[in-house]
């Protein structure tokens, strides 16, 4: 059992991670990712890409979430647009709760209060309470749930689920920090 829970854990952590030998590489795949990821999420929700527009900052993330009984975690990179420049961030969730199965995830924080956009600028969490059930098949296209959107405190976030199959009711804390990847410990080979 813990054997598997440790390999759900690596899974989940790689999946989320910027590839390349170097900190412009990485940079470089991160803006892919997330990009790839804000047009999956305006596919799934017809309403974000008026919200991104309209937003002081959004930030864009793409990453994975794995669930084993009582615990979840996940991690990944976001790109962080504000006034015409970018910002690169990792993030790391862990949750309580009940929960089987792994999924590639993106979402979107669109920051419509200035208070809540300087909220995340300098703490960097977020914690809320996530129920559905997911399954879906890259090749497929096909999701059983309805992906999720929420209107918090000035903040927009949609989140669709990319591939993977889970089951979860959770809640769960996300941890944001900024990086230039220059001293990313997290890698991946290409």
């Amino acid at each position: 059992m813990k054997k598997a829970v440790m390999s759900l854990l690596a899974a989940s952590l790689l999946v989320g991670c910027a590839t390349g030998d170097t900190p412009a590489a990485k940079k470089a795949n991160a803006r892919k990712d997330t990009q790839e990821a804000l047009q999956a999420i305006y596919k799934d929700h017809p309403g974000a890409k008026t919200a991104v527009n309209k937003a002081y900052s959004y930030l864009v993330c793409t990453g994975s979430d794995s669930y084993i009984f009582a615990a979840s975690s996940g991690g990944g990179v976001c790109t962080y647009h504000k006034a015409g420049s970018t910002k690169y961030y990792r993030f790391a969730s862990l949750g309580a709760g009940l929960g089987i199965g792994f999924k590639k995830v993106a979402f979107v924080y669109a920051f419509h209060d200035k208070a809540a956009m300087k909220r995340f600028e300098t703490s960097g969490w977020d914690a809320g309470a996530k129920a559905d059930a997911t399954a879906r098949a890259d090749d497929q296209g096909d999701q059983a749930a309805a992906n999720a959107s929420f209107d918090v405190d000035g903040v927009k976030i949609y989140q669709s689920a990319i591939w993977g199959a889970a089951a979860q009711a959770t809640l769960q804390g996300y941890k944001f920090w900024e990086t230039d990847f220059t001293d990313d410990f997290v890698s991946m080979p290409e």
